[in-house]
């Protein structure tokens, strides 16, 4: 059994972090302009903190701990997609399918919120384009998780 903190885990918790804090900051910066009162539709529909009443130090907080925790289950499952065809692919799908359509808790997005939450009704266009957000956001760390730099070969 190997060191439990060794040093390739702990660069591949650090780059699988840095990869999501990166991620998320990106796609929330890009999605915003685009979806115009997406906060204010937010905060109205689904009862999201306005975001003056956030602390951004905790939003960061919160990142590099879901990135840490997403290092953790993506080191344990890593060698049956890291590397091999289509892993971004694979992996995004697992992020989709278990952290947004198949949540145990009944959230927006997911079967459970079809099935137990009342529907919003008269959503507007710019929460709908939430979802797209929410997609993309995993696709490009699947993206960066997953790309291998190849090794250069010295040349004889």
């Amino acid at each position: 059994m190997g060191k439990l903190f060794s040093n390739v885990k702990l660069r591949f918790l650090t780059r699988v972090m840095a990869a999501h804090v990166i991620t998320y900051a990106v796609v929330t910066l890009l999605a915003m302009p685009m979806t115009f009162n997406y906060i204010d539709s937010m905060v109205e529909l689904m009862g999201i903190r306005p975001l003056d009443e956030i602390n951004m130090g905790a939003v960061l907080i919160g990142q590099i701990i879901r990135g840490l925790l997403l290092g953790i289950v993506i080191w344990w499952i890593k060698d049956s997609i890291i590397g091999k065809k289509w892993a971004w692919l694979k992996l995004w799908a697992i992020l989709v399918i278990l952290g947004i359509f198949n949540t145990y808790g009944p959230t927006h997005g997911s079967i459970q919120g079809l099935i137990y939450l009342v529907p919003i009704e008269d959503i507007p266009v710019s929460a709908s384009l939430g979802m797209l957000e929410t997609l993309a956001q995993p696709l490009l760390f699947s993206i960066m998780v997953t790309f291998e730099r190849k090794k250069k070969h010295d040349k004889v």
